[in-house]
């Protein structure tokens, strides 16, 4: 992860777009899906260009609120002009200096792990942030950590999808290989120019299995919405 936050993949390719380069995009490699490619306008939507579970899960949001992985700060703009009190947390410096150019107020340049202090009514995790744990048995300590953020009745409230759907077979059938890493483990490399991450980790997690690592660490869960595509949002709290 740390070529990741180093190349800063995301920062520059945002800050490129907001310069004005509107087909900025970033090339995304993983071991178990096609090359993809992430344009920069996506990460600098709109509410109403949000789908439908990404747009329940920002209702959600109330009081004081902790946007992780905040990026181009597409949710934490959002949150700002609904009146609330939203401090934008991202490791990637140059995300950080974007959300300070669109007028976020309270903008934070660190890793989550390394963050404590202040607590927070509403944690956000949006956009699978919570494949920031890097793999499934990183999920608990992170949520062991964003509890210790929570003021006393907070939510964390995240979206993720369930990768199912790329084990499907041809007949109907799932065909997902029984293997000590969980199927929804990814190892991406990101380039964007001739800049490149190298291999790192990040994951997606089905809602039958977060439902069971919640309870783990004394978590209860609400699903708010499903999405098209094996999407869905929900809170912990």
């Amino acid at each position: 992860m740390k070529k990741l936050f180093a190349e800063d993949i995301f920062g520059n390719c945002c800050k490129d777009f907001l310069a004005g380069d509107k087909d900025a995009k970033i090339v995304v490699n993983s071991d178990i899906a096609e090359t993809d490619y992430l344009f920069a306008d996506y990460l600098f939507r709109e509410f109403d260009e949000m789908p439908e579970h990404e747009q329940k899960a920002l209702l959600q949001a109330r009081g004081d609120i902790l946007d992780i992985g905040a990026c181009a700060g597409s949710h934490s703009l959002y949150m700002q002009n609904m009146g609330y009190n939203v401090t934008s947390l991202d490791i990637s410096q140059g995300c950080c200096e974007v959300m300070e150019n669109r007028g976020l107020k309270n903008v934070i340049c660190t890793d989550i792990f390394s963050y404590s202090g202040k607590k927070f009514d509403s944690i956000l995790l949006l956009m699978n942030g919570i494949g920031i744990a890097g793999n499934l048995p990183n999920l608990p300590k992170l949520l062991v950590h964003l509890k210790k953020l929570l003021k006393p009745g907070g939510k964390i409230i995240f979206d993720s999808s369930d990768l199912q759907y790329l084990y499907l077979d041809d007949d109907g059938a799932y065909s997902i290989p029984l293997t000590e890493r969980y199927y929804g483990e990814m190892i991406y490399n990101l380039s964007y120019k001739d800049k490149k991450t190298g291999d790192f980790k990040w994951f997606f997690i089905d809602p039958y299995t977060i439902e069971a690592i919640a309870n783990e660490v004394d978590l209860k869960i609400q699903f708010l919405a499903w999405g098209n595509h094996y999407d869905y949002s929900a809170c912990l709290y």
